[in-house]
């Protein structure tokens, strides 16, 4: 046998003991997982926050939009009556420290106490992110916040998302849309009444006399058990809600009243609808 190595076996063999105890001799490490990019559709909602529930009646529910939107392209528009944008890198930094907040283990904590007050509005935040939408629901969220019922961190992506509502309604920039919900709910029936918006409203027959009658061109559906009537418009019909009804920009309950064909008395106003409504 010819024991005789060649340059190429020796470097070879120098090669393979060299790696072999460099194999030896370092900590096992696994291999990382990449990071999921951040690639979110451009017209689905990156961030939500919204209120839901609480002391109100069922006009003022069906018309309430969320506070706040904010879309994979960085349009942001707040309470659908303002709007305004966030560049690539606002975008990827909110959508991130939300998904942090919402992931951490505080989040994940139940409260040990049932909420106790009543009729308290429930907010929702909900963030998108590479692996999976992120939600948490807390009912009476601001008014318990002095009980430390619920997780600071909670209450830090609340605060981020209403820094970025104060700022899109500073800029004052209106948000329209083609496509508009018109409310309108039961305000007098001959003896007494309500707004369906949290106000009542006293049987007086003069109050006929302030009162618009119906744009024949706006077509609502029949009234629900509730008296309530809601509908989602668009085009044409859009544009004619738009111009003939009177809105009620700053979500006040001030709400014109209106004669319907049949007689009945009703109040209403409407709002543009969200691009993913």
């Amino acid at each position: 046998m010819d024991l005789r190595l060649t340059r190429r076996g020796l470097l070879a063999g120098v090669l393979t003991t060299a790696t072999l105890s460099a194999c030896e001799s370092a900590p096992s490490v696994m291999p990382t997982t990449p990071t999921p990019s951040f690639d979110p559709p451009g017209d689905a909602p990156v961030a939500v926050w919204e209120l839901t529930g609480g002391l109100s009646a069922a006009g003022t529910a069906a018309l309430r939009p969320p506070r706040l939107v904010v879309y994979g392209d960085g349009d942001a528009i707040a309470d659908a009556a303002y709007r305004s944008r966030l560049d690539p890198d606002q975008l990827r930094t909110l959508a991130g420290v939300l998904a942090d907040d919402l992931r951490s283990t505080a989040a994940q904590k139940k409260p040990t106490v049932t909420p106790t007050i009543l009729d308290a509005p429930v907010t929702k935040v909900s963030v998108w992110s590479p692996s999976g939408t992120l939600t948490f629901t807390a009912e009476g969220l601001d008014e318990l916040k002095a009980d430390h019922l619920y997780a600071d961190v909670l209450y830090d992506a609340r605060d981020r998302l209403a820094a970025v509502h104060k700022t899109v309604s500073a800029t004052a920039q209106p948000y329209l849309a083609t496509r508009v919900r018109v409310v309108a709910v039961l305000a007098l029936d001959g003896t007494a009444g309500s707004t369906g918006i949290g106000s009542p409203v006293a049987a007086d027959p003069s109050a006929s006399s302030s009162t618009t009658s119906w744009p024949a061109d706006v077509r609502l559906p029949a009234p629900d058990r509730e008296g309530l009537r809601k509908a989602d418009l668009d085009g044409d019909a859009a544009r004619v809600a738009v111009r003939m009804l009177t809105r009620d920009l700053d979500q006040r309950g001030a709400w014109p009243v209106y004669r319907m064909p049949d007689g009945t008395v009703v109040r209403a106003s409407w709002r543009y609808l969200l691009p993913n409504e």
